[in-house]
């Protein structure tokens, strides 16, 4: 029993959206097949936030994981059951803009597990400036979690680097999600992000520049740059190519 896509349908959480990709890595060529993605993104985006979440959102950014998932479970997902997504495309607005729903929906379940803080605060008995100071602590601690990840900006990237044997990762990481691939891909996954990216099939590919696919990935292993949303797009992209492309 899962519950993924539960803020999605329930939230409005978008979870993906178009993203510059970095200078220089694709082919000059493509740059206006990407402006067009983008719009055609923005297009959709427009449309009943529902429906996005269900018939877009859902099937093509979340069904690699799911179909990853389904090689070892049987799933269920409450969550895009019928005749709850009915519900919420007859929701009234005012119903979807919080996290009431939500919490009605957990207390209506179990009054118990309605009693329970989640990691950012939510839920739970109790309240003034005690209570309020924790939500806003964990508010922090959830941003500064990603912000020393995949959302790490270059130039803390740098500062990071010169203070790695302080090792300031474990103050951050870790309160929240159990995947942290800016770190691994820099450490524990190197020697794969070096064997996948930098092979000569991968150099070879028509849509990318090789020498700044060189740069990206030879600046984060090193730990000065933080290159980790680039990374996972060619893994992915190498992945498809060998997979189905490429001749066995």
């Amino acid at each position: 029993m899962t519950g993924n896509y539960g803020s999605e349908v329930l939230r409005r959480a978008v979870a993906f959206k178009p993203t510059v990709p970095a200078e220089g890595l694709f082919n000059p060529e493509l740059l206006e097949h990407f402006r067009d993605a983008g719009e055609t993104y923005s297009g959709l985006l427009r449309g009943n936030p529902v429906s996005f979440a269900v018939f877009r959102q859902a099937p093509w950014h979340h069904y690699g994981l799911l179909a990853l998932e389904q090689t070892q479970l049987s799933l269920r997902t409450p969550y895009l059951d019928n005749d709850l997504v009915r519900t919420v495309f007859r929701a009234p607005e005012s119903a979807l803009l919080n996290n009431d729903a939500c919490v009605r929906l957990i207390a209506d379940g179990d009054a118990k597990l309605r009693e329970i803080l989640t990691d950012r605060g939510l839920n739970g008995n109790g309240g003034g400036l005690p209570r309020f100071a924790y939500q806003n602590f964990l508010e922090f601690t959830f941003r500064a979690e990603y912000a020393y990840d995949t959302g790490m900006p270059q130039w803390v990237a740098r500062i990071d680097h010169l203070l790695a044997p302080l090792r300031l990762e474990r103050l951050f990481l870790g309160w929240h999600k159990f995947h942290h691939f800016r770190v691994w891909y820099r450490d524990a996954l190197s020697g794969y992000v070096r064997e996948m990216l930098l092979d000569p099939r991968s150099l070879s590919r028509p849509y990318l520049e090789p020498q700044r696919l060189k740069t990206i990935v030879e600046g984060h292993l090193k730990g000065n740059r933080n290159y980790t949303s680039e990374i996972h797009k060619m893994l992915t992209l190498e992945l498809f190519h060998r997979v189905f492309m490429d001749p066995k």
